[in-house]
């Protein structure tokens, strides 16, 4: 089949947490066309070389607040212009369509990636847009949007289980969304456990959107040395691959996904954003974790809270960060127990979009 494969520019964890779909695809000699921008497109480029086609489409913008009141006041602006990239996306998409054939359209988080005269697919572990002061109004609200343009796909997968979850009343306890168009194929992630000697005391793992990932790596690199052990911090920079040693800290500018699955087996604490792909790893490689949410991102505030009242991991706020702090009481948590087959959750996610 010719495949239109979508991913979502917010970060790299949409990216990371599609290529085992993608991969599996590949291995079944589909053909594959990769829709991208930023950094995620640059990852995806890295990880799949020439073995698809590429097209770079910018993403609608990401809504940041650094309050509530302002939170509300940005909304109001956001949604016209997310409408907007909507229709722009929609555009860019049909002119590939008119180039290509495609028999399915699989989309990461991109809401401007369908075709009504395509079987297309949307993967999702939001079906609940969260507000940082929990309004009931305004979440039902986001689940009547979310019914809306669901209407478009023909089935929505949540990178999620229905019970012992990992992804809370985002995708949980729904009050508006047919359940019967939701999928709940289990969690994905590009990363598998391994026995290996842990030899890294803290991995610190940077990204997702500037300024803020640049904002916590002048606070991360100010306290590192007040923490004790081996160190290793990655930046989240795809466009250059570089390796600073000092003493016991070493700085990765990116790493592919052999040496950062490396890494991370190797590491005893993780510390890094709240996303929802970074949790599915976390989950799959069982490691205890500090979670600094990127700063109005409310996504991440509410699983950084949610896993923090469940005590997997222990999260803190970006700009009352206290490393020492962090990773002592991170250290009294229990991590994620359940067991996690990625393996099963791809066969699931790949028997539904070929069964269209």
């Amino acid at each position: 089949m010719d495949i239109i494969y979508a991913v979502c520019s917010w970060g790299l964890g949409h990216a990371t947490r599609s290529l085992p779909i993608i991969r599996r695809l590949l291995d079944e000699q589909h053909n594959l066309t990769i829709i991208s921008d930023g950094r995620p497109f640059e990852l995806l480029r890295k990880e799949l070389g020439t073995s698809v086609q590429y097209y770079a489409v910018p993403d609608y913008p990401m809504l940041l607040s650094d309050n509530s009141r302002q939170f509300l006041a940005k909304s109001i602006i956001y949604w016209p212009v997310f409408i907007k990239r909507i229709e722009a996306g929609l555009i860019h998409l049909q002119k590939i369509l008119n180039q290509q054939h495609c028999d399915r359209i699989v989309s990461d988080a991109r809401y401007d990636m369908y075709s009504k005269h395509i079987p297309s697919f949307f993967i999702s572990h939001q079906m609940r847009i969260m507000n940082p002061l929990r309004i009931r109004i305004f979440e039902s609200g986001s689940e009547v949007f979310n019914k809306f343009f669901f209407k478009r796909f023909k089935g929505i997968l949540i990178p999620d289980y229905i019970e012992d979850d990992l992804s809370g009343d985002l995708s949980h306890n729904l009050k508006r969304i047919d359940e019967k168009k939701l999928h709940y194929i289990g969690i994905l992630s590009d990363f598998k456990q391994k026995k290996v000697q842990k030899k890294i005391d803290y991995l610190i793992s940077l990204s997702g959107p500037e300024p803020q990932r640049g904002l916590l790596e002048q606070k991360i690199l100010k306290q590192i040395p007040y923490l004790k052990g081996n160190i290793a911090l990655t930046l989240g920079k795809t466009e250059a691959n570089t390796l600073d040693k000092h003493e016991n800290i070493s700085i990765y500018s990116y790493l592919g996904k052999v040496d950062r699955e490396h890494l991370m087996n190797q590491a005893r604490m993780i510390i890094s954003r709240s996303g929802y792909s970074t949790i599915m790893d976390l989950a799959v490689l069982h490691i205890k974790a500090v979670l600094i949410p990127t700063p109005g991102q409310i996504e991440q505030e509410y699983l950084g809270q949610y896993h923090t009242m469940k005590n997997t991991f222990y999260s803190t706020a970006q700009d009352k960060l206290d490393l020492q702090q962090a990773v002592n009481a991170a250290e009294n948590t229990t991590g994620i127990t359940r067991i996690c087959n990625v393996k099963k959750s791809v066969e699931n996610a790949v028997k539904i979009i070929m069964d269209g």
